[in-house]
């Protein structure tokens, strides 16, 4: 099986008043092509800090990875310009972030910001194309009435349009890898639901491979094939969800499971 995205022994960064926070550390994975991906850990563990670091999207002010590669279907990320890295994020690999509603820039409508992403990566292509294949993304995403959502401004919608807008953003231009960064976190339970669903049926209709971060172990072994654990900024395992489940290694993973409640237990495998 071909593997798509590498990282090994990834360390990142940050600066704060003077002082060095070490927020990823000798961080290695490999994500196969068509797999899901979990990667779970609790806040500050380094998850979305090795997605964005991934993204090339670790500000130089604020951070900078400080060793090891991250290689994407045989490119070293590490090596790119700004430019080629512009040609790859939101074309060959995108990301779905936290908060819908920090997505999007409240002051210009959903279409026409999906409509810029898809002319910056296909410079070719006429705007009536262009807006055609903003209508076809937001029908991907299964979005009613698309043409009202095309001119509604952030604010016009509720969070569940809007992660499925950020969703339709994110796949507009036919990715190989999306990475979705907790995606779910600020929708109820039964949105929760529908996005993670319509991120499994879009994963079979584009071939995507996704890197899905989350807090919670048992939606990551319902919607993945492999578990990656971080704690304190470093990866403490990595196996299939089974093995995760049934025979936990690391003494965190083992609290982590422990820490999930009955109710939700009781659709886990047994031991």
């Amino acid at each position: 099986m071909k593997i798509l995205l590498e990282i090994n022994d990834l360390s990142v960064e940050y600066y704060r008043n003077n002082a060095i926070i070490k927020a990823v550390r000798d961080f290695s994975l490999s994500v196969n092509e068509g797999e899901t991906v979990g990667i779970v850990g609790e806040s500050g563990s380094g998850k979305s800090t090795m997605a964005l670091a991934a993204m090339g999207l670790i500000w130089p002010r604020e951070g900078k990875v400080t060793n090891g590669e991250i290689t994407f279907n045989g490119i070293n990320l590490l090596s790119q310009s700004p430019a080629q890295w512009q040609a790859l994020r939101g074309n060959e690999i995108s990301m779905i972030f936290q908060d819908p509603y920090t997505t999007f820039n409240p002051v210009l409508t959903i279409g026409s910001q999906i409509l810029e992403c898809i002319t910056t990566h296909q410079k070719d292509i006429t705007n009536i194309q262009a807006a055609a294949l903003v209508d076809e993304a937001l029908g991907d995403a299964r979005l009613p009435d698309t043409k009202r959502i095309y001119k509604s401004y952030a604010h016009q919608l509720s969070g569940g349009q809007l992660q499925r807008a950020a969703i339709a953003m994110a796949l507009c231009n036919k990715p190989k890898l999306l990475i979705a960064d907790e995606p779910t976190t600020a929708l109820d339970v039964t949105i929760q639901r529908e996005i993670m669903d319509l991120l499994e049926m879009l994963k079979t209709e584009h071939n995507l491979t996704i890197v899905f971060i989350t807090h919670n172990l048992p939606l990551a072994h319902e919607r993945c094939q492999k578990i990656a654990v971080m704690y304190g900024g470093q990866l403490v395992e990595f196996s299939d969800k089974e093995s995760i489940f049934k025979s936990p290694q690391n003494p965190y993973t083992k609290e982590l499971i422990k820490a999930i409640p009955k109710l939700m237990k009781s659709s886990q495998p047994n031991d």
